[in-house]
């Protein structure tokens, strides 16, 4: 069943008439006609009773009529939505939990004052998982470190972070890997965090290989640092954020491991106004 059939069938009904429809929708009679015969044919079903030169609608041509007219109304929206440049709908952003609790706030306040239509379906976790999901189509945007460089992403710089290392307050000052002895201990995220490879190169670099400890949010690594249980590796912007912490010492790493940049990433085929004024708020 075709769009078309549905527009012709409309016509007949509200026109009256095969030939009152011809002439508003500038077709041929017979073309009318065949069109109705091939929606019979398709619902087995009489749609309109011939009475001499004249048309009245069947039974089933009067439920076809409420189908119809619900259907052709739901199309014509969906193409006022997609011709429609105005942000609406639900954007459906993923970010790294650092981002959500350091960086976050301000522009999701302004994306929802300037376009209260648009409902934000947030999810956070680390840049690895973050930028499969924007590839596989089930995130519009998200925001991560060191992503993938896949032809299929525009990938966007929005925020720089400066990465320490952190451990209990009795530990010496460190400057290699070296320096946590033959078995030290990393407080990370999963084995798809961006920082965690971080954290593990550096130690890689001085032939060291740590054991890793998962912690699921910054608030438990910082406790369990704080606790002398490892060393984790955190933006700078995640310590100011917990100011209620206490006993943390913070350790500079080399500048390729600190330096640090978020990046806005979505796919070049799905750049929609949605998304594309959810940057310019992440941007101003």
């Amino acid at each position: 069943m075709e769009l078309s059939d549905l527009r012709v069938f409309k016509a007949v009904v509200e026109e009256g008439g095969v030939t009152y429809a011809a002439k508003k929708l500038h077709r041929v009679p017979s073309n009318v006609t065949a069109r109705i015969q091939k929606l019979e044919k398709e619902l087995g079903k009489t749609l309109f009773i011939r009475e001499k030169k004249r048309l009245v609608i069947s039974s089933s041509g009067q439920l076809l009529m409420e189908y119809a007219d619900k259907i052709l109304k739901l199309a014509d929206h969906v193409i006022d939505v997609f011709n429609n440049d105005t942000p609406q709908g639900t954007l459906k952003l993923g970010t790294m939990e650092a981002v959500a609790a350091t960086h976050l706030a301000e522009p999701l306040v302004r994306y929802h004052q300037q376009h209260p239509a648009v409902s934000v379906d947030l999810s956070t976790g680390p840049s690895g998982v973050l930028t499969e999901r924007v590839i596989m189509g089930e995130l519009d945007i998200a925001l991560v470190a060191d992503p993938l460089n896949d032809e299929r992403l525009t990938r966007q710089p929005v925020f720089e972070e400066t990465l320490v290392a952190i451990t209990s307050i009795d530990v010496v000052d460190i400057g290699t890997g070296n320096d946590f002895g033959a078995d030290p201990t990393i407080l990370v995220f999963s084995e798809r965090c961006a920082y965690r490879k971080r954290l593990l190169n550096w130690f890689n670099a001085a032939n060291v290989v740590p054991r890793t400890m998962e912690i699921r949010s910054y608030h438990a690594l910082m406790v369990c640092a704080v606790a002398g249980m490892g060393v984790g590796i955190v933006p700078e912007s995640v310590i100011a954020a917990h100011p209620a912490i206490s006993g943390l010492k913070v350790h500079r790493l080399p500048n390729e491991i600190a330096d640090s940049i978020t990046y806005a990433v979505w796919r070049k085929d799905a750049l929609s106004p949605t998304v594309e004024a959810f940057y310019q708020c992440i941007c101003d």
